[in-house]
């Protein structure tokens, strides 16, 4: 699903598409394909409309709960759709959509929190030295990159 929004120019950092998008479908239509007849007299009062695969058990295959899964799943994009394209056409329109491609190059932390949220610039040499050194006396020789014996 990641090489999909890549392939389709979606910047997705974090890959939250994929974790609640996908996720989130997967979990509605596992409901319809497994949900439990006893769980479902308890939460509703009946068993008429249980998982597809205990609807074959029983001998129905009705999938009215799949189905309903199913438009469950549309009704959620479409909402989701309808709510949210204004915003992001106003913050398009407004040009607070994206950041300036420098600072997405620099970082927002810099730029936004005028600092950096990672320390870049490596350890201190004594410190590499000291922990080679303690490693040498705890575990025996430690050999240091371009050292030769």
């Amino acid at each position: 699903f990641s090489a999909l929004l890549v392939k389709l120019k979606i910047d997705d950092a974090v890959d939250a598409i994929p974790v609640h998008f996908a996720n989130g479908i997967w979990g509605c239509i596992a409901v319809g394909l497994f949900a439990e007849p006893s769980k479902i007299d308890i939460s509703y009062g009946n068993t008429m409309h249980v998982g597809w695969f205990y609807s074959w058990g029983r001998g129905s295959g009705d999938a009215t709960l799949l189905g309903i899964q199913c438009l469950g799943i549309l009704w959620i994009i479409g909402w989701c759709t309808m709510v949210m394209t204004p915003f992001f056409t106003l913050l398009k329109a407004a040009g607070m959509f994206r950041v300036d491609p420098l600072e997405e190059e620099v970082g927002l932390d810099i730029s936004h929190h005028k600092g950096s949220a990672y320390d870049l610039t490596g350890p201190d040499q004594s410190h590499v030295d000291k922990l080679i050194a303690e490693r040498a006396s705890q575990h025996g020789a430690v050999e240091k990159e371009g050292e030769e014996e």
